[in-house]
């Protein structure tokens, strides 16, 4: 797989799961609740929502990194 490919990849999946998004769009909710003194208890699906997309990308560049010739 070359490089174009991975790129190619990282970008489809980036744009099909808001892998860009999700972290700034929490960051700027989050700063908004901060700022107003908002109890910030958001829980695991806020958790699972930005950690997804990252295990996937960790994944899958493990697997082509592992089965690179």
């Amino acid at each position: 797989m070359d490089i174009w490919s991975i790129v190619l990849m990282l970008a489809l999946l980036s744009g099909i799961m808001g892998w860009c998004m999700t972290p700034i769009i929490n960051g700027v909710l989050w700063f908004c609740d901060w700022r107003d003194g908002a109890h910030i208890d958001w829980g695991l699906e806020t958790a699972f929502a930005i950690a997804v997309p990252f295990a996937w990308m960790f994944a899958l560049i493990e697997i082509i990194i592992l089965y690179h010739h």
